[in-house]
């Protein structure tokens, strides 16, 4: 086959090379302004200016013509793909299939029409109509992803933040509830969910988009949970591939879809997945994505639990040294890396081990875990650097 990746992924997580025989196949990878720096060593790439589909139709048509696999694992250009396999008759995943996976408006919409729990949502229109009421809420991009773009607040906020949008037709409303966050990563087959590990935020996403450290831990496996995963993931259209699924549940117990991905889970999803599993995620990914379909059957867990946590670098610009004792959490820590102290990554969010200043694995049992790592959190302390200005020497 000739198959054509849209490669933003780090290569070392995903290892196209040992799901995909580039001996067998033809492969090309297209890669936005030094994104080619990660791949082996004779790999065929070109670089393009960016992965919108206008400017990947005009610049890179020959190649489009002849593929026969169009693969971008990316959230950001999940839909992409999809509407250049249309344009150019490839096969696998359309534009329809993405859409309610993809645009948080349409899945709010599809999920409303199945009687799904969810938080309540609008429009900006309606919701600037809406009478004056107490409690929080939350402005979204329909398209963003890792928290890209979130204003939560009470309604003045909103109203004030809306009053600053140059894309308004982009966003939506919803409200805001109280509970702790969960995901859910596994994968499909024909309807059926195969395998499923349900995990719990130690922090939040928004909370990482503002700098501060996020963490996830496995938990014992929560039969509601999978019911509302399989009701949603239905109503949505998903019946193949995998999935990073996210839900609320408040102080009451009540359950409620916030949103889904057909796509695996970043951060440590995939590392943790496979610890527990055995199984690659990205690699089943990859065999729905070549050939339509999941061999892969269900594999026995471990009796260890393992988590995640990673601190961010993009929402400051000086540089900041993480004081962490590794000694300390040895027992705790499966793997860690840790950068230099100088590295500063303003602006976009990502929870990537080469983008960040501190990441690694957590392991212990699944009652401990999670209060382990809430205080490993709680007690690595972040410093933040000033950097000096540069010195100007006196001209003649």
């Amino acid at each position: 086959m000739n198959i054509v990746i849209l490669h933003r992924l780090p290569y070392g997580k995903i290892r196209y090379d040992q799901a995909i025989d580039h001996a067998e196949h033809r492969v090309d990878y297209l890669c936005l302004p030094g994104g080619q720096a990660d791949l082996p060593p004779g790999s065929h790439h070109h670089d393009v200016a960016s992965f919108e589909p206008e400017e990947l139709a005009r610049q890179c048509a020959p190649l489009l013509h002849r593929a026969d696999r169009l693969i971008a694992r990316s959230e950001y250009e999940l839909l992409a793909a999809a509407e250049l396999r249309e344009r150019f008759a490839i096969a696998g995943d359309r534009p329809q299939d993405i859409l309610p996976l993809r645009d948080k408006w349409a899945m709010r919409v599809r999920c409303e029409a199945a009687g799904i729990p969810q938080p309540a949502f609008w429009s900006l229109e309606t919701f600037s109509r809406l009478p004056d009421s107490p409690g929080s809420f939350v402005l979204k991009p329909r398209l963003e992803a890792s928290s890209t773009g979130i204003v939560m607040g009470d309604r003045q906020r909103l109203l004030d933040a809306i009053g600053q949008l140059t894309r308004p037709d982009d966003y939506f409303v919803e409200a805001f509830i109280q509970g702790e966050i969960c995901h859910i990563d596994g994968f499909l087959r024909e309807g059926e969910l195969v395998q499923a590990i349900t995990s719990r935020y130690v922090g939040n996403c928004l909370d990482y988009a503002g700098g501060a450290p996020l963490g996830s831990v496995q938990i014992a496996p929560q039969p509601q949970m999978e019911a509302l995963l399989r009701q949603t993931l239905a109503a949505l259209g998903q019946a193949q591939g995998c999935f990073h699924f996210e839900l609320i549940e408040d102080h009451q117990g009540g359950l409620y879809f916030l949103e889904t991905a057909c796509r695996v889970g970043g951060a440590g999803v995939a590392d943790t997945f496979a610890l527990r599993t055995g199984l690659n995620l990205y690699h089943i990914d990859l065999q729905y994505q070549l050939h339509g379909k999941i061999t892969q059957q269900a594999a026995p867990l471990s009796d260890t639990h393992y988590g995640w946590f990673v601190y961010p670098a993009h929402h400051r610009g000086e540089a900041q040294r993480i004081h962490f004792d590794h000694g300390r959490w040895g027992a705790l820590l499966h793997s860690w890396h840790q950068a230099k102290p100088n590295m500063a990554r303003p602006g976009s969010i990502s929870y990537a081990t080469g983008a960040t200043p501190l990441s690694g694995i957590v392991q212990g049992r699944a009652e401990t875990l999670p209060p382990a790592l809430g205080a490993l959190l709680e007690q690595t302390r972040v410093e933040y650097i000033s950097t000096p200005p540069a010195r100007m020497e006196a001209s003649a």
